[in-house]
């Protein structure tokens, strides 16, 4: 089969390179070569330059040698769109037997989620939806609530620490008040004791 195919595909590829090479400028075709033209017209180019001889017809051995050239190249160049071609089909059909094997695995997955659309896996056990279903807004809840008591014990907190600071600060003003007063007490005195230094002195001159 896959032959058949190639071998269309081989005679539909040599058809477009006659056409294509058969559709070329109104200019190549009114000076036909050696050098550009289809197979055919360079063959009839090639008989056109052949000469008489006693009933044979004489070609140039450089002519004949481009000629052949040419065909060789034509030959070359159709195995090589042979060859890609043959990859290409090598291609498609590894392409269809991977098709395949995904086509196998997502009935076996959806069998499998027909399976189990009734149930649920929890903690690696299949549960009914309702059972599931439950368990979930007990969690839900319990959640919730948890949240609540924690954020209740955050503000408590919160307030707690607020008083603390407040409570710190006052104190430290109450220290600072007590510092002030006290180093004015100690410059008095340190001014008084000066004072009384100097009347002692001035009473024993």
């Amino acid at each position: 089969m896959h032959k058949s195919i190639l071998t269309y595909c081989l005679l539909f590829l040599f058809s477009l390179t006659l056409s294509a090479q058969e559709t070329e400028p109104t200019k190549a075709e009114a000076k036909p070569s050696l050098d550009h033209g289809t197979i055919s017209s360079q063959f009839q180019y090639l008989t056109k330059k052949s000469s008489n001889w006693q009933g044979h017809e004489v070609i140039k051995v450089e002519m004949l040698n481009k000629y052949q050239s040419n065909v060789q190249d034509s030959l070359n160049q159709l195995k090589s769109i042979l060859k890609k071609s043959e990859a290409k089909v090598g291609n498609q059909g590894g392409e269809i037997d991977n098709l395949n094997t995904e086509i196998q695995n997502l009935k076996k997955q959806l069998d499998e989620t027909i399976r189990m659309k009734d149930s649920m896996k929890f903690l690696g056990m299949e549960l009914p939806k309702s059972t599931y279903n439950t368990l979930m807004w007990v969690l839900i809840l319990g959640s919730l609530v948890v949240a609540g008591v924690c954020f209740m014990m955050f503000k408590r907190s919160n307030v707690v620490t607020v008083e603390t600071k407040q409570t710190l600060e006052e104190v430290r003003e109450e220290f600072d008040t007590h510092r002030k007063n006290a180093l004015v007490r100690e410059q008095k005195l340190a001014r008084r004791l000066q004072d009384e230094v100097i009347k002692n002195k001035n009473l024993g001159l």
